[in-house]
């Protein structure tokens, strides 16, 4: 990467899909606040643990991370095109603050600086997979890092390109896995740290789901907040009361008012994530009705209730109706899907 001929190797973004990584929106990594976060974090949910250690800038935040998508989205886009990928990327720092929605002025090159500190400074021990392998690993987000700058025609110091060694278990995450989700750009635009968390958990969870529901504490716990499940919950209210999420709504929902996949212990509201409908889908026709499945033996229903406790199996059993006719196509087995839907349901929408 030499002075004189950096910007002949820069990759850039122009209308390239932005991509995340699925583990980076399924578990909570990085701190939802500005402020520096100095104390480290641990999650466990009994699968998976991850503890997160701040350097000496403190923890990475969710704003930090825009950087990693960003990577993540160039090494997909030189994935796609049949173009040859390595771990060390070279970037115009310009296009990856245009990208993601920041000022392109001093003070936003000098918040990049501190990002690129706190992502290389983070340490993170995790026994999630990578290209099929479980194992106990420690990372820093970043392996190194390395800014040029060149002096322009006014005098002044610039950045004209970024060198970055990411770390290998994310990318062996991208690029042998390819585990991967397209994500709106308009996820960039997002100012409060729960929101994007909370935008990540719908993109990963919702998927082709008609929705997603989870407790109020599990969510808590997912997003890695600092609030007591209290005031999270009066931070929720706002965002709900916003509707600032692209792409998908959230909703309270009183297990007692309507029916649900489960109930809380303490009977709490539960937290549903759905699609938004697009007012031109909205506004078609209906269409042709499709025939439901056939009804489940009596056995069914008591092996649901063995392996499912807590669910509301014939919640359940509507739900998977519904869903089945809006796939369309016949069941040669019926109650063998149906236990199988229950199974990926359930894993998805957790008491």
């Amino acid at each position: 990467m030499a002075g004189t001929q950096v910007d002949l190797f820069l990759d850039q973004l122009v209308d390239a899909p932005i991509k995340d990584e699925r583990a980076l929106m399924e578990f909570p990594f990085f701190s939802l606040q500005k402020r520096p976060r100095t104390t480290s974090f641990f999650y466990d949910d009994g699968a998976v643990q991850i503890e997160v250690a701040p350097g000496p800038k403190g923890m990475a935040t969710i704003w930090d991370k825009d950087l990693l998508i960003y990577l993540a989205s160039l090494l997909n886009d030189r994935l796609e095109r049949g173009a040859d990928v390595d771990r060390k990327i070279q970037f115009a720092a310009y296009d990856f603050l245009k990208v993601t929605g920041r000022g392109t002025g001093k003070r936003a090159y000098e918040l990049f600086l501190d990002a690129l500190e706190r992502l290389d400074g983070t340490r993170i021990r995790t026994t999630i997979e990578a290209a099929g392998d479980t194992e106990r690993r420690g990372f820093g987000w970043i392996e190194s890092w390395r800014v040029i700058e060149r002096t322009n025609a006014r005098g002044q110091r610039v950045m004209i390109g970024v060198e970055i060694t990411l770390n290998d278990w994310m990318f062996r995450s991208i690029v042998k896995d390819r585990r991967v989700l397209t994500i709106n750009r308009d996820y960039f635009a997002l100012t409060m740290g729960l929101e994007r968390r909370l935008y990540e958990l719908a993109r990963k969870h919702v998927g082709r789901q008609d929705n997603w529901f989870v407790s109020l504490p599990r969510l808590a716990e997912k997003c890695g907040t600092t609030r007591d499940v209290r005031k999270f919950k009066a931070d929720l209210r706002k965002i709900i009361g916003r509707d600032s999420l692209p792409d998908y709504a959230v909703e309270l929902v009183d297990p007692a008012e309507g029916k649900t996949p489960f109930q809380t212990r303490d009977k709490s509201p539960l937290v549903k994530f759905m699609p938004k409908v697009p007012p031109a889908i909205a506004t078609l026709p209906p269409p042709p009705p499709a025939t439901e499945p056939p009804p489940l033996t009596a056995a069914t229903y008591e092996e649901a209730r063995r392996r499912f406790p807590g669910y509301d199996i014939y919640f359940l059993e509507q739900t998977w109706k519904d869903w089945t006719v809006k796939k369309g196509g016949t069941l040669r087995y019926p109650d063998k899907a149906f236990l199988a839907w229950c199974r990926t349901y359930t894993t998805n929408n957790t008491l």
